[in-house]
């Protein structure tokens, strides 16, 4: 009896108290070793959604990533409850103790602040000592001493390995995927990322990488890991279809000791740099065994888009957006420059993200756009605010009525085609021009007219040389050959394709390798006829390869796709000259030129 009464109450407790929602701030309860990261996570308990969340200043910390939020749910009696988890990775700078504050969040009609959390940050010598206990002996799980009779391959298969982790394997065209490299340790040992993974048919964002040194550990089958986040991404699918993330390899050098000694075990992790003699650098007394590791291939299922409620004006926008437009003036002269600012902000691919369709009255003559992007690149997706600035001058004076400018898109959380617009814009154009103007032109016009006067006729004294050299020259029977007249020919056609790209020299790096980009696929347009999903790498790399073009021209070509699409989509600092990849370029097209001529 007293046993049913206890489950009774327990289930009415739940019941009653299933309503209500709680808010609470999650932290490490260990000391943080500086210089390492850690996570600070909000959990709000009992509700599926957050209608706004205002996170504190972390003051002492450096934000490594976030906000990542998580919805879930966790089970109590029976019954499930939704969590939502915001989760913030910072990295710790110096020692000292420090207090993170609540977050705020507003739930309904309510507004709810999480508890404040206090943390330790120690120095690495600090934790050294606090490890080692009074026998010299440490705390620690290391399993730097190899024991007699014990296996050196198995122990580190089972003390040192690399996982690769995914948000999801299926998702819509320009929906993200995000990507986690780790590898996990409880070994003295350097490892070298020798293969990083291929992300073919994605636009890739990175967001971690080595350089940010995030680590943490981590407790997995009773056993405490030191865990190296080396890689975390954003994949953006630029068609539909199957696709792999290809597998990241690692070699590793491991240090055993042969006795017994104090120390705690530490992993390097480099790329590239870990040169032949490298084992020198290990300590006396200890036997070293290399291995190498893979992460398992990733198959992504890319659904396209729904084609039935596509509108005619959808670019390739998908997330979560507004739009919003002004006018610089909204009274202006006639001849007069103003400026139409159009501002799409929300989350989603922006970098996919093209300028909307605008419906410029007749009278009116507007200039290409001028692009500025405030993205915030630590979320997921993107988020942040993309702004077209259109400049235009109208002959015609009146009164003008600029349209709603509509942003169709897709939201992947709801399956939809959405549409955003903006309000109408109304401009006037007076009769009236700056007399001052006039005059400036005026005064350039009747300056032109004298110097024009002096310039055309050099030039009819330079033509009338050219001429009778032409006419000297043909008299004379030399042969051109027919190789030289190709090669003058390839030239031309290749250049012709490069010009924008050549005109983007003194462009930032963005603009720039995007113009290359453009470039390199109007190429390939012109002389494959591809168009649409079939223009990737994949189909590209087949094709060439079909029409016999020498293998390490394909390479070079990859490679060159390869820099221009991380010039497009991260925020990688380039040491490259831009003049000389564009070299590059140009001898590449031609070498593969002369092969489909």
């Amino acid at each position: 009896m007293k046993r049913q009464f206890l489950l009774y109450f327990l289930f009415t407790v739940s019941y009653f108290s299933f309503g209500q929602v709680s808010f609470r701030t999650v932290a490490p309860q260990d000391p943080v070793v500086a210089g390492d990261s850690f996570e600070i996570q909000y959990i709000v308990d009992g509700k599926e959604s957050v209608e706004n969340f205002l996170a504190p200043s972390f003051n002492g910390f450096r934000l490594v990533t976030g906000p990542h939020v998580y919805k879930g749910s966790v089970i109590d009696l029976n019954v499930a409850r939704p969590l939502v988890n915001t989760v913030y990775t910072l990295a710790a700078v110096k020692p000292g103790r420090y207090v993170i504050h609540g977050a705020k969040a507003i739930i309904g009609t309510t507004e709810l602040n999480s508890n404040d959390v206090f943390i330790e940050v120690i120095s690495k010598e600090e934790a050294f000592k606090r490890n080692k206990r009074k026998d010299g002996s440490f705390f620690s799980n290391s399993e730097y001493f190899l024991r007699p009779g014990e296996d050196p391959v198995k122990k580190i298969q089972q003390n040192l390995f690399l996982k690769v982790s995914v948000d999801k394997r299926s998702c819509y065209v320009g929906e993200p995927v995000t990507a986690t490299f780790k590898l996990y340790s409880r070994l003295e040992s350097k490892s070298d990322i020798v293969k990083n993974p291929g992300f073919y048919g994605f636009a890739v964002h990175d967001m971690i990488n080595l350089a940010d040194k995030r680590k943490k550990t981590e407790l997995l089958n009773g056993k405490t890991f030191d865990v190296h986040t080396i890689r975390e991404v954003q994949l953006y699918p630029l068609q539909p279809g199957k696709f792999s993330i290809d597998p990241m390899e690692i070699s590793n050098k491991v240090e055993f000791s042969r006795s017994e000694v104090n120390k705690k075990t530490e992993q390097e992790i480099a790329e590239g740099v870990l040169a032949p003699d490298y084992n020198e650098n290990f300590h006396t007394n200890t036997e070293v065994y290399e291995n190498t590791m893979k992460t398992e291939a990733i198959a992504v299922s890319v659904k396209p888009l729904p084609a039935k409620s596509k509108t005619d004006s959808f670019t390739a926008a998908v997330g979560k957006f507004i739009i919003h437009a002004e006018l610089k003036k909204d009274e202006i002269a006639k001849n007069e420059q103003d400026s139409m600012i159009i501002s799409v902000s929300g989350e989603g691919n922006f970098t996919q993200i093209t300028a909307p369709v605008i419906t410029w009255p007749a009278g009116i003559e507007v200039f290409e756009p001028v692009i500025q992007d405030s993205i915030n690149r630590l979320t997921i997706p993107l988020s942040g605010t993309k702004t077209f600035r259109y400049t235009f001058v109208s002959d015609k004076p009146g009164a003008y009525e600029l349209p709603a400018v509509s942003f169709p898109f897709f939201n992947p959380q709801t399956e939809k085609f959405e549409t955003v617009s903006t309000q109408p814009l109304k401009l006037q154009v007076s009769y009236k021009e700056k007399v001052k103007d006039k005059i400036t032109e005026a005064k350039k016009t009747s300056k032109g007219f004298h110097l024009n006067y002096w310039w055309l006729a050099g030039i009819a004294v330079l033509g009338l040389i050219v001429i009778i050299l032409f006419l000297v020259t043909s008299k004379r029977k030399t042969k051109i050959s027919e190789p030289v007249i190709t090669q003058i020919e390839q030239r031309t056609s290749v250049e012709s394709f490069l010009q924008p790209a050549q005109m983007m020299l003194v462009a930032d790096d963005s603009r720039f390798y995007n113009e290359l980009s453009r470039s390199i696929w109007n190429y390939f347009s012109n002389k494959t006829k591809f168009a649409g999903s079939e223009m990737n790498k994949n189909r590209l790399n087949d094709f060439l390869k079909g029409a016999n073009v020498e293998q390490q021209a394909i390479n070079d070509l990859m490679r060159v796709l390869q820099l221009c699409e991380a010039g497009i989509y991260t925020t990688v600092v380039h040491t490259e000259d831009k003049s000389e990849v564009l070299e590059t370029v140009r001898t590449i097209l031609l070498r593969i030129d002369s092969k489909l001529t």
